[in-house]
């Protein structure tokens, strides 16, 4: 069961398509991403450049442009301290290729999952001092790592933080304050003293960011290479989850031709080796197959092998890595279904489910793969989950969570129970004693206060729909809207007491809805598909009809019942033919 919210906009939506140009439906999409100006707009439509913010605006980003200038100028050691996921892998290449272009002595460090965990440690801190490191440059972590930050002052190294995650924070409302580590400069939008208007960007795109100032600070002028970073840039934003808008829809927009046409070695082969060589690349083959790639890296081996295949210069040591990633994906997702059975099955025996917050413990699931495991067990269900792990010293878990429900804010009411922790809205992780499990699951649900209706998922309406309104020329029009992602989500429209005149089931395992739908008030008639609708109707006809009727009713072609759908329109070519064809997001009986 889904809630539908149709949205409201006070904006003459009318007015608005004939002074852009464009049609009613797509002015609507506009209006509710709040992109009320002609300005905002056009930006969205067309906008490159324009987008990317004010530099000056972000706390210390200048400061911490001129620290590593200066470190490159003095010959000082510079070590790029990155992340084992995808954010981390691109953040650190972006900054570890464009310090060795500014002539910078530089190496990078990602932490190891399963032996260091995420984010800086003290001993990494110990080993890079003895190593002669001399500045601590961190990317996609940093903003919770007090003590390490402080340890890495006390062995004399210059610190630049720069990270996206919320910071820890005393006092609530007004009277909140930030916890932030002692350094030199702290590059993180999401710091309450930090006036950047957009604080939505991934480690990244912060990072592109500070590449280009850096690169402008050398009279460095490297278009091959600028191209380079903001496809790297791109695939980060994609795979972080973070809101595509503004400046993370201009870089992914950007970023988007330049992997069409990559000329990194690294990442050619990888686009290879995945099977992507002859495809038209999307946010899709970004998120679902170039991502876990190299997220594989980090969760079953090192994140190091990931950022040494985007800087590699040698064609066959390029294709033996890209190799390696795609074999780990593969292991990796034979360990994730294997995974998301057993979590499942535990729930389902248990009463777990009877529980606001899921929060569960198998210490025999890989630690790499909770936070996957925890998004599975969150899609199914709709409950924030939390998928807690065995590890070295202890416990390991992931969380992922859904809308109205802060996860990192819950889990920093109770960081007594943690040994570390950090995150934002929508995920987090942390480490824990095993003993403190029962006492996390039992805290977190009696602080819970999602309702019951919240409870429930939500598929947002752009607008309503009459058939008549449909065609191929609204179809491309919002097909240039993508990409689409968290923030800019692919347009959902609703259309009432539609005929289904003709239903086939489709597919290997004969389980996809392709319906030929008809609006009888204007006789207009579309094709549509339901990859996951056949259960849901076979239910829907069941509370109708005898149990016996239900699947005569199907195969009969025909349904005796007007619908109501949910769906996004989508166009379908074939044989050099393109027709609009609908993506039915949900449908219901009419009433």
């Amino acid at each position: 069961m889904k809630r539908w919210l149709l949205k409201r906009t006070k904006v003459n939506t009318a007015a608005m398509a004939k002074e852009l140009g464009i049609r009613q439906a797509t002015a609507a999409v506009l209006a509710n991403r709040g992109l009320l100006s002609r300005k905002e707009a056009q930006d969205f439509l067309y906008g490159g450049e324009a987008a990317f913010g004010d530099p000056a605006e972000m706390k210390d980003l200048l400061k911490g442009v001129s620290l590593i200038a200066q470190a490159i100028q003095e010959g000082k050691r510079i070590a790029v301290y990155g992340d084992y996921d995808v954010d981390g892998v691109m953040s650190t290449t972006i900054l570890y290729q464009t310090i060795l272009r500014c002539g910078g002595k530089v190496m990078f460090y990602l932490p190891h999952r399963q032996k260091e965990g995420y984010g800086l440690n003290l001993k990494a801190v110990e080993d890079l001092s003895a190593e002669g490191v001399e500045v601590l440059f961190t990317c996609d972590n940093g903003i919770a790592a007090l003590q390490e930050a402080a340890l890495a002052k006390e062995k004399g190294m210059t610190v630049v933080l720069l990270d996206h995650h919320e910071p820890g924070f005393t006092g609530i409302g007004e009277e909140r304050r930030d916890i932030l580590p002692k350094a030199d400069a702290i590059i993180d939008p999401k710091q309450r003293d930090c006036g950047y208007p957009f604080k939505h960007m991934c480690a990244g795109g912060l990072s592109y960011k500070f590449s280009r100032l850096l690169l402008q600070e050398f009279c460095i002028a490297d278009e091959a290479l600028e191209k380079q970073l903001v496809s790297f840039a791109a695939i980060a934003t994609v795979c972080d989850i973070v809101d595509l808008l503004g400046e993370n829809r201009a870089i992914v927009r950007k970023g988007l031709p330049e992997i069409q046409k990559a000329k990194n070695i690294g990442l050619r082969a990888l686009m290879e080796e995945a099977g992507l060589a002859d495809k038209v690349i999307s946010d899709y083959h970004i998120g679902f197959i170039i991502g876990p790639c190299i997220n594989a890296a980090g969760r079953l081996e090192s994140g190091r092998q990931a950022v040494e295949l985007f800087c590699s210069k040698d064609d066959r040591d390029a294709r033996e890595k890209a190799k390696m990633l795609v074999r780990l994906n593969e292991e990796r997702k034979h360990l994730t279904e294997e995974a998301a059975m057993r979590a499942d099955i535990a729930l389902q025996e248990g009463d777990a489910l009877k529980e606001r917050v899921l929060v569960l413990y198998d210490p025999m699931i890989h630690e790499s793969i909770a936070g996957i495991v925890a998004g599975r067990i969150k899609d199914k269900y709709y409950h924030p989950t939390i998928l807690i792990t065995g590890s070295e010293d202890g416990a390991k878990g992931s969380g992922r969570s859904i809308e109205g429900y802060h996860i990192f804010e819950a889990l920093f009411e109770n960081r007594d129970l943690f040994t570390r922790f950090g995150g934002h809205a929508m995920a987090a992780g942390l480490s824990l004693p095993v003993e403190n499990i029962d006492s996390l699951r039992k805290r977190l649900n009696e602080q819970c206060q999602l309702t019951d209706e919240e409870m429930i998922p939500v598929l947002r309406i752009e607008k309503s729909l009459s058939f008549a309104e449909i065609d191929l020329g609204l179809a491309k029009e919002l097909k240039a809207l993508a990409p689409f992602g968290k923030g800019n989500p692919a347009p959902l429209f609703g259309s009432k007491g539609i005929c289904a005149d003709r239903v086939d089931m489709i597919g290997k395992d004969r389980n996809i809805l392709r319906m030929t739908l008809s609006e009888p008030q204007s006789g207009t008639r579309l094709s549509a598909i339901s990859f996951d609708g056949y259960e849901q109707l076979r239910e829907m006809l069941k509370e109708l009809y005898p149990a016996e009727e239900c699947d005569k009713i199907i195969l009969s072609g025909q349904l005796p019942e007007l619908l109501d759908i949910v769906y996004s329109v989508d166009i379908n070519t074939y044989n050099g033919r393109s027709n609009v064809q609908l993506m039915i997001k949900d449908f219901r009986f009419a009433k």
